[in-house]
């Protein structure tokens, strides 16, 4: 590894952590929107109500897929971070943090349409927006601690 300033060396850990969490939640939600059949979920959620509705897909992507690879995006851009410094890596970090308030962006419209218009919840679906969100808030940590000294 590169000239990482070791106080933003955990940080980007987590987000690298958090963006595998992500890809196995979406990865599930997208295998099983592939091979069919129920989703596991818990007593409060109706899953498979959103993830079987019109509003799964997002302009004939399943918004599973479209998880997927933003997470798997993260995840790169994570470890791409952990080897650079300096400006590569700060310019790595603001992509990151960019990409991930997307997310919440998206996430928070999906949310708005499970509650307001299906009127049902999916437990993976809750679980993604509170990893994107996760990682969103971690982006500003990472992108304020790799601001050069004195700045």
């Amino acid at each position: 590894m590169r000239d990482l300033r070791p106080d933003l060396r955990p940080w980007l850990w987590s987000s690298t952590l958090l963006s595998v969490c992500g890809i196995v939640v979406s990865g599930y939600l997208a295998y099983k929107r592939m091979a069919g059949g129920s989703l596991a979920c818990t007593r409060w959620a109706e899953c498979d109500v959103v993830n079987n509705s019109v509003y799964s897909k997002f302009f004939g992507i399943p918004v599973s897929f479209i998880g997927l690879a933003a997470y798997l995006l993260l995840l790169a851009l994570a470890l791409a971070a952990l080897w650079t410094a300096g400006g590569t890596q700060r310019q790595i970090l603001l992509l990151s943090l960019l990409l991930s308030l997307g997310g919440v962006g998206f996430s928070v419209y999906l949310t708005y349409i499970e509650i307001y218009v299906i009127e049902a919840l999916c437990s993976w679906c809750v679980a993604s927006a509170i990893i994107i969100t996760l990682l969103a808030i971690l982006g500003v940590v990472n992108v304020l601690r790799s601001a050069p000294r004195g700045a």
